[in-house]
């Protein structure tokens, strides 16, 4: 079984469709390797309403422009 490593505050998964900017909190990451076999982190985000939280995988960064940001000073209570 992976072992999952918990988030810390702050860590978030930026998408975008070239309008739209969409901040989703990272609740863990699991250990993995990109593309070219480097160990990298991979996070898990919050799957919605009674949905368990989903893997984004090395490929989905592809889509949606994602990419991992840290904002320590975001407050997501604030967002409109």
């Amino acid at each position: 079984m992976t072992t999952l490593i918990p988030a810390a505050p702050g860590w978030y998964l930026r998408e975008t469709d070239g309008d739209t900017v969409v901040l989703d909190p990272i609740v863990a990451w699991q250990s993995a390797t990109d593309a070219d076999g480097e160990p990298t982190l991979l996070p898990f985000v919050g799957g919605g309403t009674c949905t368990p939280p989903v893997l984004i995988g090395v490929t989905d960064f592809r889509c949606w422009l994602r990419c991992v940001v840290y904002l320590p000073n975001h407050d997501p209570a604030t967002e409109d």
